[in-house]
């Protein structure tokens, strides 16, 4: 049987974690699903429709929903203990490890899918490579997690197929691997300042643009600390919060996948918050105009004709009938009002302005594939 959990002396008292990375694992996920929610809400209620990078996030999302589960089972079933873990443990740790190597590069290659509609040939080309390159460390770590290792006669068990790996070399593969995830984080988040500024917009537009959608340098610099951390000696050390210690890192991992997806949902979500920041200050300075007998409206949106009707009122009769505007005379002081209509501006400029790009159009038939 494999343990690396052996060697506790009688006296140490296991810190059990189970409700610190249940609390940590599903406000992660709870999070995640409302920004995602609300990315999906927001593209198919202004008809864009879902596109490639879309369907790839929801598959992370179910990626992360699988693990958490798995990892709540392991926590409620026997994880936290001094004795031997069982064949059953093994396999859903050796699932869940996968589903997280999953994750990390398939949230990542959502990223990466959404600038290939924004970017140059020679830009997509790099997209590419790091779109085959993480997928085809992650798909080799994966094989390597349930492979034997040639030095180590407790991973001759019947669930691991029979081919092995040394396990000085596995572990400095792993290692570079996060490495490669990491770096390949911080080149994802530069590629939107290439392509902001080029834009015709405000400068102060093309860095809050630049910003929203580079969040991911945040992600890159957790999973750097994260990285550290879990490379640390004092990491294996078989004490009390040894236990602790590996559920502190199922977080950080965890955090890392849903960061993803969470920073890849607030660029979409930038144009509906300015919406309805201009809504709120529009009715704002409907009730607090400076003219105390002048209010107004703002009415609904007419579709048929693309304005908005505006109703300004105002308890100035006797102006009023000079100028020609209808009065209405029934109360004691008389109210005017007209009615205006205006053509809506956009809010701001994008990539969507500059840009002639088979996305946004309803229903393309462009995909990253014959790109």
């Amino acid at each position: 049987m494999i343990s690396t959990r052996s060697n506790f002396k009688d006296s140490v008292i296991l810190v059990d974690p189970t409700n610190e990375v249940n609390a940590g694992l599903w406000s992660l996920f709870a999070t995640t699903t409302v920004f995602l929610a609300a990315r999906l809400w927001c593209k198919m209620t202004r008809r864009h429709g879902l596109w490639w990078d879309d369907y790839i996030l929801i598959f992370s999302w179910v990626v992360v929903l699988f693990n958490d589960i798995l990892i709540s089972v392991e926590f409620a079933t026997g994880y936290v203990t001094k004795g031997e873990w069982d064949d059953r443990m093994h396999i859903l740790i050796n699932i869940s490890s996968c589903g997280t190597l999953v994750g990390q590069a398939i949230s990542k290659t959502a990223f990466a899918v959404s600038l290939l509609r924004m970017t140059e040939r020679w830009q997509q080309y790099i997209l590419w490579f790091i779109i085959v390159t993480m997928n085809s460390y992650m798909f080799i770590k994966v094989l390597f997690q349930w492979a034997r290792q040639c030095d180590d006669t407790d991973y001759d068990v019947w669930y691991r197929p029979h081919y092995c790996v040394d396990s000085k070399f596995l572990d400095h593969f792993k290692e570079g691997g996060n490495i490669y995830n990491i770096l390949m984080d911080f080149v994802l988040a530069l590629f939107p300042w290439a392509i902001t500024m080029k834009l015709r917009m405000r400068k102060y537009e093309k860095i809050g643009l630049a910003l929203t959608m580079s969040l991911g340098m945040f992600v890159a610099i957790m999973s750097a600390v994260r990285t550290w951390w879990v490379g640390r000696d004092v990491y294996g050390d078989k004490d009390a919060l040894y236990f602790w210690r590996r559920s502190v890192s199922m977080i950080w991992f965890s955090a890392e996948i849903t960061g993803t997806i969470i920073v890849q949902c607030i660029p979409v979500l930038r144009p509906f918050i300015q919406e309805v920041h201009a809504a709120i200050s529009s009715k704002t300075f409907g009730h607090s105009t400076d003219n105390p007998k002048t209010t107004v409206s703002l009415n609904k949106l007419d579709p048929s004709s693309g304005t908005y009707s505006v109703t300004v009122t105002s308890a100035a009769p006797e102006k009023a009938v000079q100028k020609g505007l209808s009065v209405d005379t029934s109360g004691a002081r008389g109210d005017v009002s007209q009615e205006l209509d205006f053509q809506p501006r956009p809010l701001s400029r994008g990539p969507s302005n500059d840009f002639n790009l088979p996305i946004q159009k309803p229903h393309t038939s462009w995909s990253p594939v014959n790109s």
